[in-house]
């Protein structure tokens, strides 16, 4: 994936937060902490699905151990935020995950046009 994508996710990443400092700081805190989990999700996948392009067959051991450690990944901010709802909250957490799809979905729609 390009670093572009990557930059579009932390700019909206910020933007969001800023406008939710204004409702609460928890949502905002859940948004940083979610969305830096979704970029570090993201340059897994990336890595995992080069490597397996490059090896033309793949090593599906290997992929199924980096699913497991995504999902692993998952589960811990997920509990991270549940255990500390005085720091962040579930919507923030929420946003946070979908953050890198929009991002996504924003560079689709802007090569469509090209």
């Amino acid at each position: 994936m390009k670093i572009k994508i990557y930059i579009i996710t932390a700019a909206i990443a910020v933007m969001l937060c800023l406008a939710m400092l204004m409702v609460d700081y928890r949502i905002s805190l859940g948004i940083l902490l979610s969305a830096g989990f979704s970029l570090l999700n993201m340059l897994m996948l990336s890595a995992s699905m080069k490597t397996m392009m490059k090896d033309g067959n793949g090593n599906y051991s290997a992929l199924i151990a980096g699913n497991i450690i995504r999902f692993a990944l998952l589960l811990a901010v997920i509990y991270i935020g549940v255990k500390n709802p005085q720091l962040f909250n579930v919507f923030g957490l929420a946003a946070g995950f979908t953050l890198f799809m929009i991002a996504l979905i924003i560079d689709a729609l802007s090569r469509k046009g090209r």
